[in-house]
């Protein structure tokens, strides 16, 4: 079987009537009919592509000789090229039902008539079954090899790193994980993570916020040394690669909010060992991990500051694992309460959750010196002494819990937490609460570690 290369006229194309991509029709008339219903607007871009930069030279048309007109060819692959061509060189070809299409095309034909496009490079075989082969091994996949192998959704993105110079930001969490110290296993199945569901995930503010990333530029930034990003990163990969995941578990924002809950204090970095200053993540000279004292910023001395953007009282990004059933239910309702609708409501809860905590931890850790039965002041005392005396936090990250016990009129301070409930005066506003809650979120992941 034979086959040859040559330019033919557009004029002695005819659009197949039997296109697989609809039934056989009677006439290349109503052949580019059926192509326009199935494509619709993407013929214009098609065509409005050819305009700008030709005909793709590595793809070219495939025809064997029409079975009837003498001189003609039937186009056997590159009907839609071929189709966009013959609306551009005549529009009135496209139905007065299709107006917007027919616009476009009158508009595109105007450049077509500058610098029209006739003859057209071809492949004539002498076998239409034998061009079939070629076609099939295009359009029908892989087929083990001997067809066109498709890039998946990481490696379009290293195409498009080499190629446009962007790299996404799911690519860079994988490149930056293959260079770390990871299980073998782990590593080598790196190139397997769908980069669509990385890039969903780290896109993700909160979910950033988990890991410990900025975005700046169309770069990843963080300013937690390699080690501490790493962790979180590697429970997603871990999850991502997992047989039984689904991207349904991370699709919309509550799936996302839900999933960063499954993260335990393992795979959470310790935010108290923030640099000084932040870094790349793709830099090919991150941070060593520190073997003496480290160069920290301010978060060892002082707590951060959260945003209180947010219309919850906890943020969500904040993870605590929390195993009593009740408590953690309470838990969640405040990470999901709306502030600015239930602003009285969060503020009840809160003192609930505050005390509910507080009596656990003090059962947990048989804690003497106060009961449940004690007032939530001495309670809260207790704890607080009890955690700076066992280093567990330091006077600073304890001064928000204190300054709240030693000021009646402070927004945290016990009374206050009791008048929520009890004063029918008082008005919390959705600011204060929140900042509340900033002010003593050390205090209180410590109360459930």
């Amino acid at each position: 079987m034979t086959s040859e290369k040559k330019n033919i006229d557009l004029s002695l194309l005819s659009v197949n009537i039997e296109n697989p991509r609809f039934e056989m029709v009677g006439s290349q008339r109503e052949a580019i009919s059926q192509m326009i219903n199935d494509q619709g607007q993407r013929l214009s871009k098609l065509a409005q592509d050819i305009l700008d930069n030709g005909l793709n030279p590595s793809e070219l048309i495939i025809v064997v000789k029409h079975e009837k007109s003498e001189g003609q060819y039937n186009v056997l692959e590159g009907n839609r090229r071929i189709t966009a061509l013959k609306l551009l060189a005549n529009p009135d070809l496209i139905p007065d039902k299709h107006k917007s299409l027919l616009n476009a095309f009158r508009k595109l034909s105007e450049r077509f008539y500058l610098n029209p496009i006739k003859d057209l490079p071809c492949v004539v075989f002498d076998d239409e079954q034998f061009a079939n082969r070629w076609i099939k091994l295009k359009h029908t996949g892989a087929n083990d090899g001997i067809g066109v192998v498709s890039w998946d959704a990481q490696q379009k993105d290293r195409f498009e790193e080499r190629v446009e110079g962007k790299s996404s930001y799911a690519l860079q969490v994988i490149d930056f994980l293959s260079k770390q110290d990871l299980d073998a296993d782990l590593k080598r199945d790196l190139n397997k993570l769908p980069s669509s569901s990385v890039q969903r995930l780290v896109t993700d503010p909160d979910f950033r916020s988990v890991v410990g990333l900025d975005i700046k530029d169309g770069k990843l930034y963080t300013k937690l040394p390699p080690e501490e990003v790493t962790k979180p990163l590697v429970k997603m990969a871990k999850d991502l690669l997992r047989s039984d995941f689904t991207v349904k578990e991370i699709y919309y924002k509550d799936d996302r909010l839900n999933y960063i809950e499954t993260f335990k204090k393992s795979d959470v970095p310790d935010k108290a060992n923030e640099l000084s200053a932040g870094w790349e993540l793709t830099t090919p000279n991150p941070p060593q991990k520190s073997k003496g004292n480290p160069v920290i910023s301010s978060l060892k001395s002082k707590s951060s500051r959260l945003s209180t953007a947010r219309n919850t009282l906890i943020p969500k990004s904040c993870i605590i694992q929390i195993n009593q059933p009740r408590i953690n239910k309470i838990y969640r309702e405040l990470k999901d309460l709306d502030l600015r609708d239930f602003c009285n409501c969060g503020s009840i809860a809160f003192r609930v959750f505050i005390e509910l905590s507080i009596d656990n931890y003090i059962e947990e850790k048989n804690i003497t010196g106060a009961n449940k039965n004690d007032s939530l002041r001495k309670k809260v005392t207790v704890v607080a002494d009890y955690m700076q005396s066992n280093s567990i936090l330091d006077k600073e990250k304890l001064k928000g819990i204190r300054n709240a016990l030693g000021n009646n009129n402070h927004i945290l301070s016990i009374d206050t937490f009791n008048a929520y409930v009890h004063n029918k005066h008082l008005n919390p506003t959705e600011t204060d609460l929140k900042l509340a809650w900033d002010n003593i979120q050390y205090f209180v992941l410590k109360l459930w570690e």
